[in-house]
């Protein structure tokens, strides 16, 4: 009779405590949607500032950009510090004493979805963060023109050491060379100036700039993959009193299209980072055609890297 009480009194234990589960992981999948939409309107409002910051700021090193910048960091971080501290509270800490094999696998359910939830927010920080970096730019055309006008301006005023006669310099040279002369074999140093020696880290910010709007492609779809959960997930819960037959259908055509287009946008990730970082290095290799067989297989590197992460 008292193992029958005692059995009876563990499974009402149970039953308290996942109930305990599902409403505080409803709880707490509001909580992060609460955080990312305040996380969305601060940092949408602040990128144009930054934007327009960066490029009115006359100081040198743009102070005043830098400290904005850093402010709007520091409260996107703040924004998931909070949902960090909630998360290890009421989720990592989260106690039940009743040791029973379903509460423990409820409890796993329960926190493996907290904790995906958690990193979606985790996600769209980082999204943002990468959005935040990308509103500094400098004028890397200009300064790559100036390049251009500069080799322009001495391709046909060097001359030979030792007989004078004139040798032209045959393309854009960003470290030291030696060019020897036709006229008497002597071999003549070429120094670059300055300006040269910066072509090749120059010549990746360049072509990194010029293809932005690829990368940004890339970049969008984490923010457009949490809209398509977020939306499932919400027509999800509002299946779960939902007596209607023909709602019901309707529903979970929805639930099961939103997969799809999740599942698409996941497939099509890959495809346009390579599409992205093909073209950022055909521009790189336009720019200093000197180098393109390293830059090569950097690409391939690269390439192969971002594969392996994904998978």
């Amino acid at each position: 009779m008292f193992g029958l009480f005692s059995n009876q009194a563990t499974n009402n234990e149970a039953t308290a405590a996942i109930k305990e589960m599902e409403e505080t992981r409803e709880r707490f999948f509001a909580f992060i949607g609460k955080l990312e939409q305040k996380m969305k309107e601060f940092a949408e409002a602040s990128l144009p500032e930054l934007t327009e910051l960066n490029n009115t700021d006359t100081d040198e090193y743009k102070r005043a950009y830098h400290r904005m910048k850093a402010a709007v960091l520091g409260q996107l971080d703040s924004i998931q510090k909070k949902a960090l501290e909630v998360k290890e509270e009421k989720i990592t800490n989260f106690r039940f004493t009743t040791n029973d094999h379903a509460l423990s696998t409820a409890y796993y359910d329960f926190r493996n979805d907290c904790y995906d939830r958690y990193n979606q927010l985790d996600e769209l920080k980082n999204y943002y963060r990468g959005q935040v970096e990308a509103t500094y730019s400098e004028n890397y055309e200009a300064k790559y023109q100036q390049i251009l006008d500069e080799y322009e301006a001495i391709r046909d005023k060097f001359a030979c050491i030792q007989c004078g006669s004139p040798l032209v310099i045959e393309k854009i040279y960003f470290t030291t060379t030696y060019i020897t002369c036709p006229a008497c074999q002597t071999r003549n140093t070429f120094e670059p100036s300055s300006k040269a020696k910066t072509l090749e880290q120059l010549g990746r910010s360049l072509a990194e700039q010029r293809t932005a709007h690829l990368l940004k492609e890339h970049d969008a779809i984490p923010a457009k993959t949490q809209e398509l959960y977020l939306e499932r997930h919400k027509i999800q819960l509002s299946l779960i009193h939902e007596k209607d037959n023909r709602v019901i259908r309707e529903k979970t055509s929805r639930i099961e299209e939103l997969g799809r287009l999740h599942e698409e946008l996941e497939r099509k990730r890959p495809a346009l980072y390579q599409t992205y970082l093909r073209a950022m290095f055909d521009e790189w290799n336009k720019i200093n055609p000197a180098l393109t067989e390293e830059h090569e297989k950097f690409y391939n590197r690269l390439l192969s890297d971002y594969r392996k992460y994904k998978l």
